[in-house]
Parts: C-alpha cells; sequence; structure tokens
C-alpha cells in the first residue's frame, strides 16, 4: 500500500475519494456487523433473522448466515486497519470483544 498506479487512461479523472469516509463507513458498518452477530448468537431470544440496517441499505440476514458474517468482520477489520495505516501511520485498531 501507499504506492498508486499511473492512470495515463485518465479513469480517476474527476473521482475524488475521500478515505476518511471510506473509514468512518466501515467503522459504522463494522458496529452494525457486531450488533447482527451478537442478536444472532444468543440462544436464548430465539432469535432467527437480523436485519441489518446501515441508513443506506437493509439487509436480513439469518443465523446460518453466522460464519459469513464473521468472515466480512474480519476483513472488515482489516480493512480499518489498512486504511488507518496509510491515513494516520499507525495500525492501532483495536477491538475488544468476545472470542467467539
Amino acid at each position: 500500500m501507499g504506492l498508486r498506479l499511473e492512470d495515463a487512461d485518465g479513469v480517476l479523472d474527476g473521482c475524488t475519494l475521500d478515505w476518511n469516509a471510506v473509514l468512518d463507513n466501515d467503522r459504522i458498518l463494522l458496529h452494525e456487523l457486531d450488533k447482527a452477530i451478537v442478536a444472532l448468537s444468543r440462544d436464548a431470544d430465539g432469535v432467527t433473522e437480523y436485519t441489518i440496517d446501515t441508513g443506506q441499505s437493509r439487509q436480513t440476514v439469518k443465523r446460518t448466515d453466522l460464519a459469513a458474517l464473521m468472515e466480512r468482520r474480519s476483513a472488515l477489520i482489516k480493512e480499518i486497519a489498512a486504511i488507518e495505516r496509510e491515513l494516520f501511520g499507525t495500525g492501532g485498531f483495536r477491538r475488544a470483544g468476545p472470542g467467539w
């Protein structure tokens, strides 16, 4: 990371990607994923479906989707750490939580 490929064809002309906004959105999505995982992991509540609402979209997930949610969560944490490293020179993203 850190290297930018040359854009000889002008693909990125007019493209202004705000990495701080991407980071904020990733953090919101991570929070929503965490809520879904917790809700679906509770056996006592009997929740079998949960709707993830990011404010821009909604997606209903089921208990059978837990493995995919956990994989997406891990990938998102890595993406957040990579963006933070590029923006702030740190890789210090830490999230405390249960180790399931």
